[in-house]
């Protein structure tokens, strides 16, 4: 049993919901790791991820799942931590690091820290700028700049105790140090070491409830318009999304049209999607949500939900 520190409650590392599979130490990471308690996945591993809004999978090993980003115990000795230590550079994998770190450091009660290396007297100043920038994120992780040539010495210079936090291979130069001829020296972090590995943010991670925003083709452009909250919704029928809704097109039609013989064709972004593919759907939906569908184009959500929108500038005519 871990004993959680009274300010571990909720941890630093901002994963709602984590996931875990079956293997040595990942239910205990993943129920330090998230803000709610852990799922543990089964069966299809990418439809449980997306059913369950997962945002960290806790797993035995590397693979090529990259739905979300992915953290891996290595000899993991929970009782045994001191102090954390999340080793960064300038690979894709380092705020990942950064994040994990300080939260099992948060949820443990015990000291986190940041630590790169720098080989040459020029690499100082960009070493100093990367451990500044992730603390801007994590404020109250330690900050360490280590004058080392490779990743060995900085590994045998880890107090006892400390955990090592690491991103995936073939990332950075550290990381390479540590997984290639090297990868022994994960073996012999002190208190054992967690692998992670980033992935973008996904869709379906920020969809939103769609309830009371789509609307049925089957309404007449006088009833759509009383309904509209925004202005351009999803036309669905039987859940998918089978067209869009313009306010300022349909004022502009007979009112007693049906919405399906007046809409535009469906516009989303598909779940699975990163989420910065929905910003080149900006300018399509301007201040309106933009709808998220699945792999059959059923609507499962929708990415950002402003104020409801005002019909007072719309002059509706009636029959």
């Amino acid at each position: 049993m871990i004993a959680r520190s009274p300010s571990a409650e909720g941890t630093s590392a901002g994963f709602a919901l984590v996931a875990w599979s079956r293997g040595a130490g990942c239910l205990e990471l993943a129920t330090l790791l998230g803000g709610r308690p852990p799922i543990q996945v089964k069966g299809d591993l990418r439809r449980s991820c997306i059913k369950d809004r997962i945002e960290l999978l806790v797993t035995r090993r590397l693979s090529s799942f990259d739905l979300v980003p992915i953290v891996i115990p290595h000899h993991l000795e929970l009782e045994r931590v001191e102090s954390v230590t999340a080793a960064v550079g300038d690979g894709p994998h380092s705020e990942l690091a950064a994040a994990v770190g300080s939260g099992i450091g948060a949820a443990l009660g015990v000291p986190a820290e940041l630590a790169t290396v720098y080989r040459t007297p020029e690499e100082i100043t960009v070493a100093l700028a990367r451990l500044e920038r992730l603390a801007e994120v994590h404020p109250d992780i330690g900050r360490r700049a280590v004058d080392e040539p490779t990743a060995k010495r900085l590994v045998e210079s880890l107090a006892p105790g400390t955990l090592l936090v690491v991103g995936a291979p073939g990332g950075s130069w550290l990381q390479r140090q540590l997984f290639g001829t090297g990868h022994r020296l994960l073996v012999t972090a002190p208190s054992g070491a967690i692998v992670v590995r980033s992935a973008p943010r996904r869709c379906y991670q920020d969809a939103a409830d769609p309830a009371g925003i789509a609307i049925g083709g089957h309404l007449t452009v006088k009833d759509a318009l009383a309904l509209m909250r925004y202005p351009v919704v999803p036309v669905c029928e039987g859940g998918r999304l089978v067209g869009t809704a313009r306010i300022e097109t349909l004022v502009e039609k007979e009112p007693t049209l049906l919405v399906a013989d007046v809409m535009e064709p469906p516009v989303a972004v598909a779940d699975v999607e990163p989420v910065a593919a929905a910003a080149d759907l900006d300018e399509f939906f301007g201040n309106s949500p933009i709808p998220v569908v699945d792999s059959d184009g059923y609507l499962i959500g929708t990415i950002f939900d402003p104020p409801p929108h005002s019909l007072v500038d719309f002059e509706i005519s009636s029959s």
